[in-house]
């Protein structure tokens, strides 16, 4: 063999690799290290073989000078991703798997890697949303199903976690999943305790956690706490160091409603691994639930300690801070711009700057931000998507339209480019091109509920009924168990005022989730039905359907709110208060609940309970212009007029094209004889004519200041 043959070498490395001879496969890359020293695939399997021995540090400078001489490989970056992630540069990790997919968006293996990054980020959602294309190709690997059931079960959804590892056992047969696989599906065929018995004894025999895990989701959904907890205790003594059984336990403690052991799990968790996100996650949402907001910074400041370059964490914390008024806004977008120059391909901390400069208006400041990005990350979709909704914002609908084009060619297996569009279109009243984009959208992933959704949503918005009814029917047959089918198809028959078909489909979604075993209250679809009956005028059935609901979750804040807002909207004002003050009872800061309290307690003229309601409200969410007005009401009804203008101002200078605050502000002027401030209010509203429906009221006040 020609020494210099660099092809020669390389396939002998492979080929002593696939047959397990790691020796021999040793000394040929040390004879390609004596032949080619400077050459790429030296530095690839020099650097393969240095981290398969632990030499991370030789690793790292064998990829660095790889991608000097080969910047753009696939294998050369995903390998330097390997390494980053070794030296626990997880985002550095990050950036050079999203090279691959940017480059091959077909690629599963840059794909899974990603996505398993993500989720130890805590950021399932994410996660899920970069397995998705994997997860529609016509040729999925077992191993991107095995990560999605993986995601699936740490986000409570057992049932589809069970679904993808079927799916795993038919992708791959051969191994372990298929028998986990076949389990599974005794199990749905009724065959339990064979399914179950068959899952145990893989848990015992195989050294992997997928048997466990399909355990343990079975477990949790038939609600056999003490069996899951067993189970949980098995897989921690295959890995004791690892977080996921303490972040497991953690999560049956929240099912079974047991916070202080869910506390304890998760605190568990984070000791075994301080950097977890998934862990930090889970705790600081109970602090925030006790309104310890000092204590869910730490949780991140804690992972951040232990991975200094977690922008996860970072971000996290200033997302906090800003939503709890503990930073300053300017400062806050300072540090943001800070990490977006630090980050040039990650576009969350742009995005987030640009988010707080649209928000001061400073919308010449959010262009040229978001220029800059796609400047210097040209093909990131993140990053252009983001020039596209800020030139929208801004009126500038055409360079919108070529910016999302350009998103959906870097992206052709994403929906994101043509829901874009559909929306840039919408507005530009291209009703034609705007379907045409849903259409588009519908078609990439046909079963992805999340796409379905949105495409239903848009459609009805723009009048296409025909295309929401589609899109429901094919996620039907996509995934014939999956409620969101039947609930979408409810949605539509709805909007077409067919309030029987729209009750039939709301009852079958509903029929489907409890055959499925959700474990997570589904509120939109229990709104939805309720509402349908409603609107038919069978309050009977609808008050029966209700009470059965909330006697099977137990607790649903957002469904009583509904009830409370149903009650309200029916001028049944006793009824209304007493289910707002069961949202209190669950919890105390519900804003909306508390000014609605307000506003009926100044209805039935209880000035004093009126004001402590309405102060409350605005402490909780100071800003917000229907609380501000309920707030003014409530100090003009105490003789604080004077302060109730002042308050009154404020909301109308929040919410200018609000007709109604405006009048409340002209009705406050007088009352307390400001004449010329009056006659400048009603004036305003006068001018807008029709779009104003209080012009009598208008008319009114200003023949009484004549």
């Amino acid at each position: 063999m020609d020494k210099k043959l660099v092809g020669a070498h390389a396939g002998l490395i492979n080929l002593l690799m696939r047959a397990g001879d790691k020796a021999a496969a040793k000394e040929a890359v040390a004879a390609m290290k004596a032949a080619a020293p400077q050459h790429p695939q030296t530095f690839y399997y020099a650097a393969v073989f240095a981290m398969d021995a632990g030499q991370v540090k030789e690793a790292t400078d064998l990829t660095q000078a790889l991608l000097k001489a080969a910047p753009n490989n696939d294998r050369a970056l995903f390998l330097a991703g390997r390494v980053a992630q070794a030296n626990g540069d997880f985002r550095q990790a990050e950036t050079q798997y999203s090279k691959i997919i940017q480059a091959s968006p077909e690629t599963q293996p840059a794909r899974v890697a990603l996505a398993q990054l993500q989720l130890r980020g805590g950021d399932a959602d994410q996660a899920m949303a970069t397995l998705q294309p994997a997860l529609d190709a016509k040729s999925t690997s077992s191993e991107a199903l095995a990560l999605a059931a993986e995601i699936r079960l740490k986000q409570g959804q057992g049932a589809e976690a069970e679904r993808f590892l079927a799916r795993a056992a038919e992708a791959n047969p051969n191994d372990v999943r298929s028998r986990v696989g076949l389990a599974l599906n005794q199990i749905a065929k009724g065959q339990e305790a064979a399914g179950l018995a068959a899952l145990r004894q893989l848990a015992a025999e195989d050294k992997g956690t997928m048997a466990d895990i399909a355990l343990i989701s079975v477990l949790a959904r038939k609600k056999d706490g003490e069996g899951a907890s067993q189970a949980i205790v098995a897989l921690e003594k295959k890995d004791p160091k690892s977080a996921t059984p303490a972040e497991l336990r953690g999560r049956l403690a929240l099912l079974r409603g047991d916070r202080a052991a869910a506390r304890a799990s998760f605190e568990d968790a984070v000791k075994r691994d301080p950097g977890s996100m998934t862990a930090a996650n889970s705790l600081a949402a109970q602090d925030l639930q006790d309104r310890k907001v000092a204590d869910a910074v730490k949780r991140y400041e804690t992972v951040l300690k232990a991975d200094p370059k977690n922008l996860r964490a970072e971000m996290a914390i200033l997302g906090l801070k800003l939503t709890h008024q503990l930073i300053d806004k300017d400062v806050a977008a300072k540090r943001l711009t800070e990490l977006a120059k630090q980050y040039p391909d990650d576009a969350t901390p742009r995005q987030a700057a640009v988010g707080l400069l649209m928000e001061k208006k400073d919308f010449k400041g959010a262009l040229s931000m978001a220029q800059e990005g796609v400047t210097a990350s040209p093909d990131n979709p993140a990053l252009v998507d983001l020039l596209g909704q800020v030139q929208i914002a801004t009126g500038d609908r055409q360079q919108a339209i070529s910016s999302f084009n350009k998103v959906a060619t870097l992206q052709p297996r994403s929906p994101l480019g043509p829901l874009r569009l559909a929306d840039a279109y919408a507005q530009a009243g291209d009703k034609a091109s705007a379907a045409a984009a849903l259409k588009r959208a519908q078609a990439i992933a046909p079963g992805d509920g999340e796409l379905a959704r949105k495409v239903v949503e848009k459609s009805l918005q723009l009048g296409l009924p025909d295309l929401a009814s589609t899109t429901a029917k094919g996620l039907q047959t996509a995934q014939p168990k999956f409620g969101l089918g039947w609930k979408l198809e409810g949605d539509v028959a709805r909007a077409r005022k067919d309030l029987p078909a729209a009750i039939a489909a709301y009852r079958k979604a509903d029929q489907l989730a409890g055959d499925a075993g959700a474990m997570v209250p589904n509120t939109e679809l229990a709104i939805a039905l309720h509402s349908a009956l409603i609107q038919s005028g069978k309050k009977d059935e609808a008050d029966r359907w209700a009470a059965s609901y909330l006697a099977r979750v137990k607790s649903d804040e957002l469904f009583a709110y509904h009830l409370g807002d149903v009650a309200l909207n029916a001028g049944r004002y006793a009824e209304a208060e007493q289910r707002y003050q069961a949202v209190l009872t669950a919890n105390p800061d519900n804003a909306a609940a508390t000014n609605n309290v307000a506003w009926l307690r100044l209805r039935a003229g209880k000035a004093d309970e009126g004001l402590k309601f309405a102060e409350q409200a605005n402490k909780l969410r100071p800003n917000v212009p229907p609380y501000m007005d309920t707030l003014a009401e409530a100090l003009a009804a105490k003789g604080q007029n004077a302060k109730a203008i002042e308050v009154q101002k404020d909301a109308v200078k929040q919410a200018p094209t609000v007709p109604a605050y405006r009048l409340r502000l002209a009705q406050l002027y007088v009352a307390g004889g400001n004449k010329g401030e009056a006659e400048a209010e009603l004036k305003r509203l006068a001018d807008l004519g029709p779009n104003v429906e209080q012009q009598a009221e208008v008319r009114k006040l200003q023949a009484a200041i004549r």
